[in-house]
């Protein structure tokens, strides 16, 4: 399976750790896409993951307007450095993240999956502009929305519509909603822990990344594994357990415009209405935690997950295939 990470990294730095695992776990990474607000450094800091990890991955700037236009794109990251200056993304103009985009889909079809960790512009905007070829992909396992609970979550309100032709595409969509991702938290401890890697420049550069971003949050914030589980996915679908929805992006109300609704909990729901999700409903957050800090090297005995019995892979599979 070939992957795209479309990403918003250097504001959270969940994204960083979702690239991180994605290089160390060997995904077979087409290339990199950027998305929202200052696309050009969040591709110079996956440029430069990549470069001191010693991985040839193209890495694209996209869009950072929403579809509707009206948002500022050249707001400084929190994670910029002024050694970012020495790394550029391998595109010029935004357009051409997307056509990496429908390039690899035309080329590889099922054998493709998006993995989308930011707002869905760039995947948006190659929907609109070849929806047969992105129809053809594996499909898009995405970090967004909630499916529980009343909740605007960041990357489908920051450009719900958006999410709302994604979502009505056709294309087949995985997410980690809010109301999972939200568990995946590190204490203190596990937290300065990342904040003084020093194992390498690569590990280095990771802890400066986490200090930057530690520094624009209010005291006592404590770093969140949101893009990461969409990442694990990639590399192991079974370690949590998914349902599935009908699911619609609502598009007004001050409160209310990017909430992914589950229709499945309206009493006035049709059949027919939405489209339906594959979403998260349960991960173990220690077990989760621990292989995330297995993987930088943290001192702390891994928890062993159960086997799933071969029953439960199957009804799995079933659902996927429906």
């Amino acid at each position: 399976m070939k992957y795209i990470i479309d990403t918003d990294i250097g504001d959270d730095i969940d994204d960083a750790f979702a690239l991180d695992l994605a290089l160390k776990q060997g995904v077979d990474l087409v290339c990199v896409t950027t998305v929202f607000r200052n696309t050009r450094e969040r591709a110079q800091i996956a440029k430069r993951m990549c470069g001191l990890f010693g991985a040839d991955v193209p890495v694209y700037a996209g869009y950072g307007d929403t579809l509707n236009g009206g948002m500022a794109t050249n707001v400084r990251l929190c994670q910029w450095t002024p050694e970012l200056e020495g790394y550029a993304p391998d595109n010029s103009e935004a357009e051409e993240a997307v056509d990496a985009i429908l390039n690899a889909a035309r080329r590889y079809g099922q054998g493709l999956t998006v993995l989308a960790l930011g707002p869905l512009t760039n995947i948006a905007r190659a929907i609109e502009k070849d929806a047969a070829a992105m129809r053809s992909i594996g499909g898009i396992v995405m970090m967004g929305g909630d499916f529980r609970n009343h909740y605007a979550e960041w990357n489908i309100c920051c450009d719900a519509e958006a999410a709302s032709l994604v979502f009505s595409s056709g294309v087949s969509v995985t997410a980690f909603g809010h109301e999972v991702t939200s568990r995946m938290r590190l204490t203190h401890e596990e937290q300065a822990y990342v904040f003084s890697m020093k194992q390498d420049a690569y590990h280095a550069y990771l802890a400066e990344l986490s200090r930057l971003w530690y520094a624009s949050k209010p005291a006592g914030w404590r770093m969140v594994l949101h893009d990461v589980m969409v990442v694990r996915y990639a590399v192991d679908p079974l370690y949590c357990r998914m349902e599935r929805a009908p699911v619609a992006v609502e598009l007004k109300g001050r409160y209310t415009c990017g909430m992914t609704v589950n229709l499945s909990k309206m009493d006035n729901y049709r059949p027919g209405d939405g489209m339906p999700v594959y979403y998260a409903a349960e991960a173990d957050a220690g077990e989760f935690i621990s292989y995330f800090l297995s993987g930088i090297g943290y001192c702390h005995a891994p928890v062993q997950r159960p086997p799933r019995e071969r029953g439960e892979i199957s009804q799995i599979i079933r659902i996927r295939e429906e």
